[in-house]
């Protein structure tokens, strides 16, 4: 697919359209993936959307002033905040090469531009690209960095808490790769940080980050907060998290999905972009309400949820329910 064949289709808009100045809200977008070289990569990139190559690292390249603005191609993103040097940097991702990812990242775009960037992605794969299902160990991965309405708009703290009642069905309904769950990367949030979620319904993001600090240590969840936090509330972030080097503060959800399927016939960013509407479209809604009658519910009268998979059929429950 070419860019002139984008508009053939249209990713569908987020529910609350426009940030708190009435600006359209952006995403930007992270896909990782082996078996092509950061410069291959790039040339398909130059080759799909135009611009300019910068070469001038060759661990990290951009495409500047394409049809998508400026896109950047790099092999890690940790390996550059060890302090090791460049010389040193170099040599080692060579030697990891094929077990570290490829990863692209764009600028934050607008849904249609999102759907545009999607068309490259078979031809990445035509290419070569590999995506997590392709070995054990290979933690790839698909990340949205979808722009909140505003820090302090009541969408924000209510898609978090959506998102808290809503993982581990966006899990087992998209089959998320069983390899992927036993790494580091996107652990879910502990089940007792859920309950107070739903309990407390903390309103504003400085009440958020005194619930979340003994139960969120590190960035590696499905949904990090960390960027979002650090930008909103930078004292307090410094406060709770002084040794938190890698966040970038950022006015943005950063949904971390655990799956890179670049590799399979028929994949899309499609996916992973219905996951996350499905979230906010449920946090703009009242079946957020219903989730969490059900969630308190079910813990008065059981005491705990021992299985997610029991959630995961009264969740799904009341979602279709609605989709009937």
């Amino acid at each position: 697919m070419t860019c002139q064949d984008a508009d053939a289709y249209r990713f569908p808009p987020l529910p609350i359209e426009t940030n708190a100045q009435g600006a359209a809200r952006r995403v930007g977008v992270e896909v990782e993936f082996s078996g092509l070289s950061e410069r291959r990569a790039a040339s398909i990139l130059q080759e799909t959307f135009g611009g300019e190559l910068d070469d001038s690292n060759p661990h990290q390249l951009f495409v500047r002033g394409g049809a998508l603005g400026d896109l950047e191609v790099e092999l890690d993103t940790v390996l550059g905040k060890t302090g090791m040097g460049a010389e040193s940097q170099s040599r080692l991702k060579d030697l990891l090469r094929g077990l570290v990812p490829v990863e692209i990242v764009t600028e934050p775009l607008l849904p249609d531009q999102v759907a545009l960037f999607d068309t490259v992605m078979p031809v990445l794969r035509e290419a070569g690209a590999s995506g997590s299902r392709d070995g054990v160990f290979l933690g790839f991965g698909v990340h949205l960095n979808a722009e909140v309405v505003a820090p302090a708009d009541p969408h924000t703290m209510r898609t978090i808490r959506a998102f808290a009642l809503l993982d581990p069905v966006l899990r087992a309904e998209k089959g998320i790769d069983v390899t992927r769950r036993v790494l580091p990367f996107v652990t879910s949030w502990p089940r007792a940080l859920v309950d107070l979620l739903i309990e407390e319904k903390p309103d504003r993001l400085a009440a958020l980050i005194d619930l979340i600090d003994p139960y969120v240590r590190s960035r590696n969840h499905a949904l990090d907060l960390l960027p979002l936090l650090k930008h909103a509330r930078p004292k307090l972030f410094e406060a709770s998290y002084p040794d938190e080097q890698s966040t970038t503060a950022r006015p943005a959800f950063h949904f971390r999905l655990p799956d890179s399927r670049i590799n399979e016939p028929g994949w899309s960013l499609r996916e992973p972009w219905e996951m996350w509407r499905t979230v906010e479209e449920v946090a703009a809604s009242d079946r957020l309400e219903r989730l969490e009658e059900e969630w308190t519910e079910r813990k008065r009268a059981h005491g705990v949820l021992r299985r997610d998979s029991a959630w995961v059929r009264v969740a799904s429950d009341i979602l279709s329910r609605d989709d009937a």
